[in-house]
């Protein structure tokens, strides 16, 4: 990261020197200065960024980091004066009031000068430290974590692990799930985490082999919970989010109550009460859950024995052990199978550290797997025994800092940057690699036809292939749609991002000095907003902070003259912020490069303005807005020529200038407003999202689609009308994922879409005859999804159909009784599910054993 914050301040200051200003010639040549040496110094930066975990040389990157930091500030102040005080128009009374300005303006020059003066003194000082030290001497020694780093586009879908050794506990709890005993029974699992207890408790929750359970519930709770938050989700879990909209408006006990009656209504349940850290959190919501005697069970799971026992007085506790060597050893093999002898013996000692600790050995598997030479595992070895001298216990941190280590310098900005999430946060991974872009962590793309979006995905897939990211859902064709990270992980991210300054998390529920706000360009809340507002006030310096988070819920913030306080902020997220309005001041934020707009998470058809001071956010890329409200747009949003993504439901018109060109995605727009737009000038456009709303008639068409050449998503919801001709996608050759809601009728319709579609989903088609067939013809197809499409009874396959299909789901077919499949057909199909096709009796043998129930994907 530092490396990319020098060249960041180089381009900067080369900029200045290159402007027409009126300055001091001092000023300007220490200018010129500092350009100059941050230059001769970034050679060695680059290089012992891959050293920082040698506390000298990390001392010595902060400081240059701080500086140019600093630099880029000043000169953002000096921009900021220029705007401030320009040339008035001509007029006796402006020339008073111009001889005022000039005045204000060389006092705050002079104090420009100044500080640039100190920069000049501070680069001497990290010359000096750089000779003393013997920075360059340290740096010259070998370093025993060079890494051989490639990036991996392959889905995480083919790179997950089983966890091994929880066979004996699945028996041991399943009995007790199905023993004959009616009264409401509660299984407590309780152990160290990363022992695998929700895995083990996901394991017996999504099981096949309980099939006595009428209703299911779960929810993960943490130690940073809300109560009405744990039951407004374990609600939504039982009901689907979609009818949770009414449930803002209830209290506490109004949930409580709520939450009861569908449990009493729904019959036998099984709940599943992840991560619980504190008994009162469960003294606060078992009134919810009734004790009918008719078998219901709940799962609880804790790494506090205490909790797990306290849970009720006849509950049954059962203490997650730790794998034996063998199955350590069965699990490391799993992703790092040794090809050698001395290879087996080193991995048999690395593994033997980790002292049965399932994390511990998938995440040093993870650090293992792309690189099997004897001296990289040697060194790995070394490096663990060189902590763990004195033979005590395994210290997970150890583990999970190696495998930090191993990562490029981008790649670890991109890590540590995960601590902004609360525990157990389900992460978006669109959302997460549009932060990850705007916070500069992506750099070098979009030249030589590498997309930003597109290395973005790399780096999430290589997080996940090293495990220190967990896959919570894929999409149809096996890409990561969410994820988590685990507590540990997420603790070292945490403690590593505030050593390195790259991220604070203010909460005030702990001790933050302001000492410690200090140096952090990002600042993150998750608690009690109204302390952090509080330190402004008081006079804390903001002029530093570049990126600022707000990522729990909050209640409105009325206090529009904070955000002179942030005025050189690149990010801000307030999508958490529950808000009918968004200020004009949003616009004097001129360096914004991501605005995550407020809307809060509930749900109202009112939608929110966003105001026309947007079209003064020059630099901005990316405008994010809540999934539960829609927005209007000013035409002002024409003026955003760096504009790359609108993600928000748009109510009404869009305007797109001709010099949008950068425009990566849209979505979602409404049908009528799209017709609207000149689609040439869209040469970037990878996705759209488009829909019909109630009252739409009249002429439809697709036909500027063929104008977006470089399309590679195209979602499409008709709930009012019939989809039209797909016949224009024929000129979308790079077209690779397509999803369509709504009547089409015409199987053939499918023959336009152009062979590079890759992922198809269609719900709701009305079609009058079996689709099959054509869809068999769509050769590059690899995932394909049928939902409620057709009413017959009877869909046959012909033969050598679908020759390189991995992914079919059929789902909500009412009327099928009759799968036929050709000879040949489905050659590649690794995956097959049904779901609400119960007069399906029987399944071709090709597809059963392709069956899978995995609830992970969506």
């Amino acid at each position: 990261m530092v490396d990319a914050i020098v060249s960041y301040a180089i381009e900067k200051l080369g900029e200045f020197i290159a402007q027409e200003v009126n300055i001091r010639i001092g000023v300007k040549e220490n200018v010129r200065w500092l350009k100059d040496e941050l230059g001769y110094l970034q050679s060695a930066v680059r290089h012992a960024e891959s050293r920082q975990e040698e506390e000298l040389i990390r001392n010595w990157v902060n400081n240059v980091r701080d500086v140019a930091n600093d630099a880029v500030t000043i000169l953002n102040d000096f921009n900021a004066l220029q705007q401030i005080y320009a040339a008035p128009k001509h007029g006796i009374l402006r020339r008073v009031r111009a001889r005022g300005r000039r005045f204000k303006r060389e006092v705050a020059l002079s104090d420009i000068g100044r500080a640039i003066e100190s920069l000049h003194d501070r680069i001497v000082l990290i010359k000096n430290r750089r000779t003393e030290y013997r920075i360059d001497n340290i740096l010259a020694t070998p370093n025993v974590q060079q890494k051989q780093r490639t990036l991996l586009r392959t889905t995480a879908i083919d790179n997950q692990v089983d966890v091994v050794g929880l066979e004996d506990h699945f028996r041991t709890l399943k009995l007790q799930l199905d023993s004959e005993d009616l009264s409401l029974k509660v299984i407590s699992i309780h152990g160290m985490g990363g022992l695998g207890k929700t895995s083990l408790a996901t394991k017996l929750y999504n099981s096949s082999e309980l099939r006595n359970f009428d209703t299911h519930a779960k929810v993960c709770v943490s130690n940073e919970f809300n109560i009405k938050d744990v039951l407004k989700r374990i609600i939504k879990s039982l009901m689907g989010p979609e009818h949770g909209q009414h449930l803002s408006t209830m209290d506490e006990h109004d949930l409580l109550q709520y939450l009861k009656k569908l449990l009493q209504d729904g019959g036998r349940y099984l709940a599943l009460i992840d991560d619980i850290w504190d008994e009162k959190v469960w003294n606060q919501i078992k009134i919810a859950f009734p004790n009918q005697k008719n078998g219901s069970r709940i799962i609880v799971t804790t790494r506090n024995k205490n909790v797990a026992e306290k849970v009720d007085d006849k509950c049954f506790v059962h203490q997650l052990r730790f794998l034996t060597e063998e199955e350590s050893w069965q699990l490391f093999c799993k992703r790092a199978e040794p090809t050698t002898d001395d290879l087996k013996k080193l991995g048999r000692e690395m593994v033997g550290k980790c002292r049965g600790l399932p994390l511990a050995i998938v995440i040093l598997s993870g650090l293992l797997l792309h690189n099997k030479s004897y001296s990289y595992w040697s060194n790995v070895k070394q490096n663990m025994w060189r902590q763990l001298k004195e033979g005590g216990s395994m210290q997970i941190e150890e583990i999970l800092s190696l495998s930090y280590i191993e990562l490029s310098p981008q790649m670890r900005d991109c890590f540590l940057y995960l601590a902004r999430y609360p525990e157990d946060h389900v992460i978006y991974s669109d959302e997460l690699k549009l932060l990850w872009i705007a916070e500069e962590f992506i750099s070098g793309a979009d030249q030589g036809g590498v997309v930003m979006e597109d290395l973005a995905e790399d780096y999430l897939n290589e997080l996940i292939n090293r495990n220190l990211l967990q896959i919570e859902r894929l999409r149809l064709n096996g890409q990561v749609l969410t994820c988590r990270v685990h507590d540990l992980v997420r603790d070292l991210a945490l403690n590593k991002a505030k050593e390195h300054k790259l991220l604070f998390v203010f909460d005030s529920g702990k001790h933050n000095p302001v000492n410690l706000l200090d140096g952090q360009s990002r600042h993150v809340i998750h608690t009690e907003l109204g302390e952090y507002l509080k330190l402004l006030e008081n006079g804390y310096d903001a002029s530093n902070l570049r990126s600022l988070a707000l990522v729990n819920y909050f209640s409105e913030i009325r206090e529009t003259k904070l955000y002179s306080k942030f005025k050189n902020l690149k990010v801000l997220d307030m999508r958490s912020v529950d808000s009918e309005r968004i200020p004009e001041e949003i616009g004097d934020l001129v360096l914004l490069k991501y605005l995550g707009l407020m809307g809060g998470e509930n749900y109202s058809i009112i939608p929110i303005k966003i105001p026309p001071s947007i079209g003064k956010l020059k630099k901005l890329q990316t405008l994010h807005g809540s999934w539960t409200r829609e927005y209007t747009v000013p035409t002002e949003i024409s003026e955003l020529h760096e504009l790359r993504c609108v993600d928000f439901k748009i109510s009404g018109s869009l305007k797109i200038g001709n010099h949008q060109k950068k425009l990566h995605t849209l979505c979602i727009i409404q049908y009528k407003e799209w017709m609207k737009i000149d689609t040439v000038n869209l040469t970037n456009l990878h996705a759209l999202s488009v829909q019909d709303k109630k009252g739409d008639y009249g002429y439809y068409t697709l036909e500027s689609m063929a104008n977006i050449t470089c399309l590679q998503t195209f979602s499409l919801s008709f709930s009012y009308v019939e989809i039209p001709t797909l016949k224009p996608l024929s000129s979308c050759n790079r077209l690779k994922s397509v999803n369509l809601m709504g009547t089409l009728k015409d199987p053939w319709e499918l023959c336009y879409l152009p062979n590079s579609v890759t992922d198809l989903s269609l719900d709701t088609s009305e079609f009058r005859e079996d689709p099959v067939p054509t869809l068999g013809s769509l050769s590059n197809l690899t995932a394909l999804e049928l939902i409620n499409v057709y009413k017959g009874n009877k869909m046959v396959c012909r033969p050598n159909a679908f020759p390189c299909l991995e992914i079919l789901k059929l789902l909500f077919f009412s009327n099928l009784e009759e799968l036929e499949v050709g000879d040949g057909a489905f050659p590649s199909l690794k995956k097959f599910q049904t779901l609400e096709c119960r007069k399906l009796k029987k399944i071709p043998v090709l597809l059963e054993r392709c069956w899978w129930a995995s609830a992970n994907f969506s």
